[in-house]
């Protein structure tokens, strides 16, 4: 499967002219890295490691803006915060605005992205049940049957994974618990970077490991990558396998979105290919599976679509929600060498019991690991091997946005999907 390549190390190599960063008890900022290239061409490169375990850094609260680097690039912020109270108490956020897009990176919760804001109206992120962002010390995955997961569950964007994803499960004398470990791992190492050339750009870099004895030993290098003014941000994940043996992969992005983007009248859009009901229940839907009607009463179950989508002739493609109206949606963009599979969740439940959709990239569908070996949707690592993804989102936030993205969805698509009403597994 793509996505695949050689080790070459565990950490990007630094260049030898960036001096690590000092303790955090000094004045603000005294230990940013600055880097200019050997050619002065006024491009500067600025970093602040927040977080190393080897080094037993640890900074709980810092900032940095445009305004200290003297402008010149569009305003922007970083602010590192450690929250409390709550199941949130001890949670460590990085709150980025890039000008145009506001968002939250969590590190203590395997660096997803809480939520988001492009500009003052589109929010990016729902309205969950859990409102604070709940510390992995207070979540167990093993309770309720292996679905503690949803203990935590109010991100905008997660990563599902790394040994598995998918509904709780026995797998020979191994249980998996729902959506696996990642998400609730915290970052071992995060660094902040700015570089102002060739685009201005932040970039929120991190390790997370998921590593036990007699078990998988994976790494997932992260970066969240947003360009200065752009309402769009960058997934850039590398998934390395530190065994030394071959070891199983599973890779999901759960991106999910409320209102004012979901809505009776709300519609996916995506350059299907074929598209079948996951169950008995989500067929029951499949004459409107991409169509939204609204919050629904109480007893609504969720409804789950599996697709494969036409991508160009270099894999990459793209799907997009698109808002009742029409006048402003989110778009998703990645490769399908590297996440073949795109998953719909559609959970019109009632405005307070999690009003909620998400668009799902993924190396895999969600059924059980089993499942999916015996479908061949498994990836394995060799010792040493790495599998690379990409995702963007970005917010569409004029009608004209969501029109052309419309357009270039619909040239992507090579033939009429196949749409099927059995689901793909009995």
């Amino acid at each position: 499967m793509g996505g695949i390549f050689p080790l070459v190390a565990f950490y990007p190599k630094l260049d030898a002219r960036i001096q690590p960063s000092r303790c955090h008890s000094e004045p603000p900022n005294s230990e940013l890295d600055f880097l200019r290239p050997p050619v002065d061409t006024g491009a500067m490169h600025v970093s602040k490691v927040l977080t190393d375990s080897r080094r037993n850094v640890s900074v709980p609260e810092w900032k940095f803006s445009s305004e200290e680097l003297g402008g010149g690039t569009g305003p922007w912020s970083v602010v590192k915060r450690t929250l409390a109270g709550g199941r949130q108490s001890g949670v460590e956020v990085i709150e980025v605005d890039n000008g145009v897009l506001q968002f939250t990176v969590v590190p203590t919760r395997g660096l997803n992205v809480w939520t988001a804001m492009a500009g003052d109206e589109l929010r990016l992120g729902w309205d969950s049940p859990v409102q604070e962002i709940v510390h992995p010390q207070f979540v167990n995955l093993a309770e309720r049957g292996g679905l503690g997961w949803l203990d935590g569950f109010g991100e905008w964007i997660c990563r599902c994974g790394l040994e598995s994803f998918g509904p709780p499960c026995q797998d020979g004398g191994q249980t998996l618990t729902l959506h696996g470990r990642i998400n609730y791992l915290p970052a071992s190492r995060v660094e902040v970077v700015f570089e102002s050339a060739p685009v201005a750009r932040l970039v929120i870099r991190g390790t997370v490991d998921e590593t036990l004895m007699f078990g998988p030993q994976l790494r997932l290098s992260a970066e969240i990558v947003t360009e200065i003014g752009q309402p769009a941000l960058t997934l850039n994940d590398t998934v390395t396998n530190l065994g030394d043996g071959p070891q199983e992969m599973q890779l999901l992005y759960h991106l999910n979105f409320g209102p004012p983007l979901l809505g009776a009248g709300a519609e996916f859009v995506a350059p299907v290919k074929r598209v079948a009901p996951r169950d008995a229940r989500a067929a029951e839907g499949m004459s409107r599976w991409n169509l939204y009607a609204g919050p629904q009463p109480p007893g609504y179950r969720e409804e789950v679509y599996l697709a494969e989508l036409h991508a160009d002739p270099d894999g990459r493609t793209e799907a997009a929600l698109k808002s009742p109206d029409g006048s402003k949606g989110a778009l998703v963009s990645f490769n399908v060498q590297e996440l073949p599979y795109m998953v719909l969740w559609k959970n019109e439940a009632p405005a307070k019991s999690g009003y909620v959709t998400g668009l799902e990239p993924a190396t895999g569908f969600p059924y059980s690991r089993p499942v999916e070996r015996a479908a061949g949707r498994v990836s394995t690592l060799a010792a040493g091997q790495r599998y690379h993804a990409q995702v963007t989102i970005t917010a569409l936030t004029s009608r004209e946005a969501v029109r052309n993205v419309v357009t270039r969805i619909d040239a992507l698509r090579h033939a009429e999907p196949e749409i099927s009403h059995t689901p793909l597994q009995s």
